[in-house]
């Protein structure tokens, strides 16, 4: 009964001297960081304890399903980098960390361990990488049908999830098909194909096709195709098959001459080799001259 109540009374010191020891540091990061794609993240971290102005053992780890992976430590003494992440401010009580040319494959939680002369502390982190979306390539194809369709196409590549939103005159359409693939580097390719069928009413039209953030529901970037730019591709494409047109019945009148040219050649040298053996029918045979001679 009574080693119970010794061990009771060491752990209740044990513990009260290690909130104690924690309360002597003041251990403060920034909970929540949004890295990009392929930049430098700052992971913000201080700390502040009494007669201490450096560390003696800073630890990252990185938390996943099946525990906590070491990626990142450094003494007081060995401050090196290690790998893509390197301490910001040697010697000093701004312990930030800086991950380089952030990955998608960084994100998640990470535990940061401070240890000090007056004690000891960790902080939990978030990150979160993006990639933003580039402004939508927009591509135009037309295909002669009786009813002239036009498909425009906008592409762009970022991360996290997003989709293509069209507006037509303002109003938003459905009438899209939207794909998403994943590039090598982990990044989203999203196109967006809307079709028109053209008529009187298509050049007056205002095309808009914007991306749309699931996550942040916000519209990252758009791109929009005013009336002038629109009729730009219309009469482009107008123009193209007319000049299409006209060569093709240039080359067709220049064909229709050469052979008109090569049938011509050919009759006249058919009724040249036909014109001696027709004459050979009506002319009288020639006596040999010491004939003549004799009559």
């Amino acid at each position: 009964m009574g080693s119970y109540h010794t061990i009771s009374l060491l752990y209740v010191i044990f513990y009260a001297s290690t909130l104690n020891a924690q309360k002597l540091v003041n251990f403060d990061c920034e909970d929540l960081v949004t890295g990009i794609f392929n930049e430098d993240t700052k992971l913000q971290c201080t700390f502040n304890a009494s007669n201490v102005n450096t560390f003696e053992l800073i630890e990252l780890s990185k938390c996943e399903k099946d525990g906590e992976t070491l990626i990142f430590n450094a003494t007081e003494r060995d401050q090196e980098a290690q790998g893509r992440i390197k301490l910001l401010h040697p010697h000093s009580q701004d312990i930030s960390l800086v991950i380089q040319k952030t990955q998608l494959s960084d994100g998640g939680e990470y535990q940061y361990y401070l240890e000090t002369t007056s004690g000891h502390s960790n902080q939990y982190i978030t990150l979160k990488v993006k990639a933003p979306y580039s402004l939508p390539k927009v591509t135009k194809y037309t295909k002669s049908t009786p009813m002239r369709i036009t498909r425009l196409t906008c592409e762009t590549t970022g991360y996290p999830q997003a989709q293509f939103h069209w507006f037509v005159n303002g109003n938003l359409t459905s009438e899209s098909h939207n794909s998403t693939v994943e590039t090598p580097q982990g990044l989203l390719k999203i196109t967006s194909t809307l079709q028109i069928k053209e008529g009187a009413s298509t050049l007056e039209g205002n095309y808009t096709c914007a991306v749309w953030n699931v996550e942040d529901r916000v519209y990252e970037v758009t791109n929009n195709l005013s009336n002038s730019v629109l009729g730009h591709f219309l009469n482009r494409d107008h123009k193209s098959e007319e000049k299409n047109e006209i060569v093709l019945i240039v080359v067709l009148v220049i064909t229709g001459a050469i052979l008109l040219v090569i049938a011509s050649l050919v009759m006249f040298k058919f009724r040249r080799t036909r014109l001696p053996a027709d004459r050979r029918q009506f002319e009288i045979p020639m006596m040999p001259s010491d004939q003549q001679a004799d009559v």
